[in-house]
């Protein structure tokens, strides 16, 4: 609902002198995913001014910049981040470059799960994958060595993360015939029957929000044998089908996405984030949580109510600056407002989960 007469959130129902100005540097494609007018203008109500950023021109001739967020790759990117944190150490940037190429291979990008306290005590877990550098070892009549044991349906993923259409090139194999084709280098993953419901949990500094998603549906064993059909399949556009009614799925606990999302970020060393998550049952019929994927800063458009956490988290970045003083009360700046009460200014709309 809009703020009512009673809420503090009335004295900012116009755009305030801005106080502070946030960079952004995100690929044209990824835009819409993240900076919504609903976000700028809940921003522009606080004081807080966001900025594209030209990745093709200096750092140093824009801005000035309070803070900068992106979700851009590359040597030539990471150089220009480099150079602009060394004139501007106080100017936080979000992330590190260095921490998020952790996060852009596919085959490496789930290594820290296996160090992670929720992991040790089992309540989640990895599928078994191998990294296969070169194709034809996947169509030789030996393409067993190369699969290292894993066992059918298999999901083949392109290795690297880079927003491009090809990064999302997925497919599901059935059989060894599926195998053939595909190109490498490729991160074979074993797919785990899990009802066909996936949960994906979008990360904002401290905050995490589960929202439940349509997957792939389980594969019957039956269709692994079945020579008629085929032996290997590319993923439709599964984010566009209609979500499992909300009362037919069980929700993971929400201290336990907190706890997972919570140790997750701080391994990583990042604040912005979303992962998928799965539940399989085991032969005892225990339910067990499995981590498919970690992306960075994906499109919070699709998170319900994304704008009052993502504001306050940028918010509380610009707060900690080191060496950042608060502004005079009144000052413009709405930073001593938390994330409900900046909630209670946006209108609600339709967000598709």
């Amino acid at each position: 609902m809009a703020a009512n007469s009673s809420s503090p959130a009335d004295s900012s129902s116009s755009p305030r002198p801005h106080t502070y100005t946030i960079g952004y540097a995100m690929l044209p494609n990824k835009h819409d995913t993240f900076i919504q007018p609903s976000f700028l203008d809940l921003a522009a109500r606080h004081g807080v001014r966001l900025e594209a950023v030209d990745a093709s021109r200096p750092l140093a001739e824009q801005g000035p910049f309070d803070l900068i967020v992106h979700k851009l790759h590359g040597q030539a990117w990471r150089a220009q981040l480099e150079a602009f944190s060394a004139l501007h150490p106080d100017v936080p940037v979000v992330d590190p470059p260095a921490a998020i190429e952790r996060i852009l291979d596919r085959f490496t990008m789930l290594d820290v799960v296996a160090g992670l306290g929720v992991a040790t005590e089992g309540a989640v877990a990895t599928p078994r994958q191998v990294f296969v550098a070169d194709a034809a070892a996947l169509a030789c009549d030996d393409a067993d060595a190369a699969l290292g044991g894993l066992r059918f349906p298999l999901i083949a993923k392109p290795v690297e993360v880079d927003g491009s259409a090809a990064s999302h090139d997925l497919c599901l194999v059935y059989r060894r015939e599926g195998l053939r084709g595909l190109r490498a280098p490729v991160v074979l993953q074993e797919f785990v029957n899990h009802g066909g419901v996936l949960f994906k949990v979008y990360v904002v500094g401290d905050h995490a929000t589960c929202v439940m998603r349509s997957s792939l549906p389980d594969v019957a064993d039956a269709r692994l044998h079945d020579l008629a059909a085929d032996a290997a399949a590319p993923f439709a556009n599964i984010s566009l089908l209609p979500p499992p009614a909300a009362g037919d799925v069980e929700m993971p606990p929400q201290d336990f996405v907190n706890r997972v999302a919570r140790e997750l970020r701080r391994a990583l060393g990042l604040h912005l984030i979303n992962f998928d998550l799965i539940r399989a049952s085991d032969p005892d019929g225990d339910a067990k949580y499995l981590i498919l994927d970690i992306n960075y800063c994906p499109g919070y458009s699709k998170m319900p109510g994304f704008e009052p956490v993502v504001l306050e988290f940028l918010l509380e970045m610009l707060r900690n600056r080191p060496g950042h003083e608060q502004p005079c009360p009144g000052a413009g700046s709405g930073t001593g407002l938390s994330a409900e009460a900046l909630k209670a200014e946006v209108e609600p709309s339709f967000i598709p989960s």
